[in-house]
């Protein structure tokens, strides 16, 4: 599962500037991690981009990159597919053997879906890869330093500084139990989904009604989207918890959102909700999947003060394909909505920057440092120019 963000990377350039620099282990894989964990690897021998995807158990393409390779000879069924979002979809899917890799690790997929990823993640994600192409596998995610390994078995990893936590399957999700001090008098203990395929930690929309915490948690933001995930629309609000504490981990002033959806993943209540990359960004993650397990060690991420992004809509590069930054959401009441800025938007540049000039690091920063925001952006086929000024929603 994933959800609407920026993101954006050339990851030749990317290699070339943070690799050279970084001395790896030796079986370790880049990645690039920009609120989405990101790796290099091969589809039916075809170079691509995959999104690591805990939260899913399959591996599934995305259209615009199946139409760019040769599967004319697969077989295709019709399937109904949900996620994020209020709706169920009906996909392709490939029915017929799949040849994926990433460095040693190969693995034949069957049942393929076919999704519509880039308007979700931006043009660099050509598919995702979930739990069935690391069955039996130890993977190590390390988000600091941007690599994964992965072992065939425990013992070749050191676990000595690590905490471990067991992990259940619920509903085909593997989740994990999290404690969650919303306020001064609530606290919400249960198993929540663990999701790297998810930028931001979550409450189902069950929970919230089942403890009245849309009254409860007064100071919020509330955001909407077009582009949830595969389930389309989808809303919530983003609020600021007093505690977070995984393992015997504990964060403080976590900003977390819960949802509104009245259908799809984050309406469920047989989990609280998901923990996202926001969460798992701050430690080594170590998932063993032969028995069940996952191990957190803190990274030096650990202590940084948890932001809130301040512009006011979200977004996502799709410069390759569409040759714009592509607007997926809005934050209610915000600079950006109040400007008359609008869902499917195409950002063309940003204070008279090209936005292909602005590479995806300068991308997760830039609207932190600046004060105020000139768009170009491109509406039925005329160019407008919205101004406004940034300030924290949060």
């Amino acid at each position: 599962m994933f959800f609407s963000c920026n993101n954006s990377a050339d990851f030749n350039k990317f290699e070339k500037n943070k690799y050279s620099e970084t001395k790896l282990p030796p079986n370790a894989i880049p990645i690039i991690y920009n609120e989405y964990v990101l790796i290099k690897g091969k589809v039916e021998n075809n170079n691509a981009n995959l999104l690591i995807d805990i939260g899913s158990d399959r591996f599934c393409i995305d259209s615009i990159f199946k139409n760019s390779i040769n599967t004319k000879d697969f077989i295709y069924n019709k399937s109904n597919v949900s996620g994020i979002g209020s709706s169920t979809k009906k996909i392709s899917e490939i029915n017929d053997t799949f040849k994926v890799s990433i460095g040693e690790v190969n693995h034949t997929a069957v049942n393929v879906p076919v999704i519509d990823m880039k308007p979700i993640g931006g043009d660099l994600i050509d598919g995702l890869v979930g739990t069935d192409f690391f069955k039996n596998k130890v993977v190590l995610i390390n988000y600091s330093d941007e690599y994964i390994c992965v072992y065939n078995n425990l013992q070749q990893v050191n676990i000595k500084e690590y905490k471990k936590v067991k992990m259940t399957i619920v509903n085909g999700y593997y989740c994990i139990p999290l404690e969650i001090c919303i306020n001064d008098t609530t606290v919400i203990k249960g198993n929540f989904i663990i999701d790297t395929g998810m930028p931001m930690s979550t409450l189902t929309s069950a929970v919230v009604k089942n403890n009245n915490l849309q009254n409860l948690i007064k100071h919020k933001v509330k955001y909407y989207t077009a582009y949830g995930g595969i389930g389309g629309e989808s809303a919530g609000y983003d609020f600021i918890a007093n505690t977070f504490k995984v393992s015997d981990y504990l964060m403080h002033n976590v900003i977390m959102s819960y949802s509104i959806d009245e259908a799809g993943l984050l309406s469920d209540d047989k989990y609280y909700g998901i923990i996202g990359n926001n969460i798992l960004e701050r430690f080594d993650v170590i998932f063993d999947f032969k028995n069940s397990n996952v191990y957190f060690k803190p990274n030096k991420n650990f202590n940084n003060a948890f932001a809130h992004d301040k512009f006011g809509f979200l977004y996502v590069d799709r410069f390759k394909t569409m040759k714009s930054w592509i607007v997926t959401g809005l934050f209610e009441n915000s600079s950006a909505e109040k400007s008359g800025l609008k869902i499917d938007d195409r950002i063309i540049s940003v204070n008279n920057i090209p936005v292909e000039k602005i590479n995806y690091k300068q991308q997760k920063s830039c609207f932190m440092k600046i004060n105020n925001l000139k768009l170009s952006v491109l509406r039925n086929e005329k160019i407008e120019q919205i101004e406004f000024k940034l300030n924290a929603l949060l």
